[in-house]
């Protein structure tokens, strides 16, 4: 290889982009550590969130889960559910804060029955979101699809 093949090459390698970063997996389990059940209005326990999820805050990140079947009429927000569930988890004064985290997706999607994985932007820390509910694990600009 001539010297001006070598740096042809080497500059049209250094002009491509970075390869993008792949997704970081979290699981419901890594949201929070120490008690994260709320036994009744007013008995919630004080959250916090894991070391892991701190790290990846404003990352890009991947979960599995299910998929809360109360979509908006835009389809743009659910919540990630750990597991599927018949009643509304939301309308009840006991639950798991550490079993659901809220969605908001860049492209409105209609409900998916059964496993979903969702990739996108994870944001954590107490916030009242754009839904007005208080919310500590979000993931933005997310895509929903079937998990495989």
């Amino acid at each position: 290889m001539t010297k001006w093949a070598i740096v042809v090459t080497l500059a049209l390698v250094l002009s491509l982009p970075p390869p993008a970063a792949a997704e970081a997996r979290v699981k419901f389990s890594d949201f929070y550590i120490g008690e994260t059940y709320q036994g009744g209005v007013g008995m919630g326990p004080k959250l916090q969130i894991s070391p892991k999820l701190l790290r990846l805050n404003g990352q890009r990140v991947e979960i599995f889960g299910f998929m809360d079947g109360i979509l908006p009429r835009d389809g743009m927000f659910f919540m990630i559910l750990k597991e599927p569930l018949i009643g509304c988890p939301f309308h009840s004064v006991d639950f798991d804060w550490a079993s659901f985290g809220a969605v908001f997706l860049k492209k409105g999607t209609d409900y998916i029955d059964g496993p979903i994985k969702v990739t996108g932007r994870l944001d954590v820390g107490r916030k009242q979101d754009e839904t007005g509910f208080t919310s500590y694990v979000r993931i933005y600009d997310a895509v929903v699809g079937r998990a495989q």
